[in-house]
């Protein structure tokens, strides 16, 4: 009893011609193993060939056969006759361009981009070492030092161990970068939170706050501003100014550019003059004794000529 086997779908024109004959023949040589029709008569392979080919099919068979019309009841020779129709001769070195400068997409996976080599494979003529050309391509090909060495580390790698590899270190570098930003929002939401307390302890501190000895009097803050007498900020009762004395006369306790007593435009333009030696007191300043007696002595003098 024979098996119902489905047959392939009509040869369609949709896409790429090379890629949809390749994919028909496939699926109709499987069709003819599957159903057991590979060991009929050719004359009856042929007319299978023909009848699931489609109307596509139908018209390039009628014309590549039709100064030949025997040629249409022997399957290999209209197998043989439309491979060299839609599968046109190639340039080995430009294919072979093609496939190394091919390169996977983020979002396709390892498995169909090997498929997708695998495809491009046939037509550069790599024969028997096609799997081990893919392989090393795509060792090259993604450039991950550590990945790179855990498939050095495999004897003899095949592309079935390759791709359990790769994905497995996709997954351990995806969940390492899942840590890594968990880890930096929660630093960053640590910092946020230690700024807002910082604030808070800067704005508590400006405001007045009770002093020490539970009087409930208030003191302001200190250095909040420059003291006028030093023009400096410092702890009261600090002052650097303090036993200054200032150029003014009898100011003490001050620089002078900070003197409250400006002097007048003129008396800028003055220039300081030494005061009278009987206006100093002589003891602060005993050694300008013998220069005050030698000016009485003087006067004493002139006014005895006079």
């Amino acid at each position: 009893m024979d098996i119902y086997v489905r047959p392939p779908e009509p040869l369609s024109d949709n896409g790429d011609m090379v890629l949809n004959w390749q994919k028909w023949r496939k699926d109709f040589m499987i069709f003819m193993k599957a159903s057991n029709s590979i060991n009929k008569e050719r004359d009856y392979q042929a007319y299978l060939l023909r009848t699931y080919i489609g109307k596509i099919g139908q018209d390039v068979i009628e014309k590549i056969v039709s100064n030949h019309l025997k040629e249409r009841d022997d399957m290999n020779i209209l197998l043989a006759k439309l491979d060299k129709y839609f599968l046109p001769p190639k340039n080995e070195v430009i294919e072979r361009y093609n496939f190394f400068k091919s390169r996977k997409n983020s979002d396709v996976s390892i498995e169909n981009y090997i498929v997708y080599l695998k495809n491009k494979a046939t037509t550069c003529n790599f024969g028997n070492m096609t799997d081990s050309i893919i392989r090393d391509k795509l060792i090259i090909e993604f450039d991950d030092k550590q990945m790179r060495q855990k498939l050095f580390n495999v004897k003899n790698l095949n592309l079935s161990e390759f791709i359990s590899i790769f994905n497995e270190h996709k997954s351990a570098m995806q969940k390492k970068k899942q840590d890594t930003n968990q880890n930096r929002k929660q630093i960053d939401g640590n910092n946020i939170k230690n700024d807002n307390v910082s604030a808070k302890n800067v704005t508590h501190s400006d405001k007045e706050t009770n002093n020490s000895n539970g009087k409930g009097k208030r003191v302001r803050r200190q250095n909040k501003k420059n003291y006028s007498k030093c023009n400096q900020r410092h702890p009261m009762q600090t002052c650097p100014a303090s036993g200054f004395k200032c150029e003014e006369p009898y100011k003490y306790n001050h620089y002078t550019n900070c003197c409250p007593v400006q002097p007048t435009d003129t008396e800028k333009m003055e220039h300081p003059t030494a005061p009278p030696l009987s206006d100093i007191d002589h003891m602060l300043y005993p050694n300008l004794d013998h220069v005050k007696t030698s000016q009485e002595t003087l006067k004493g003098m002139v006014m005895d000529g006079k």
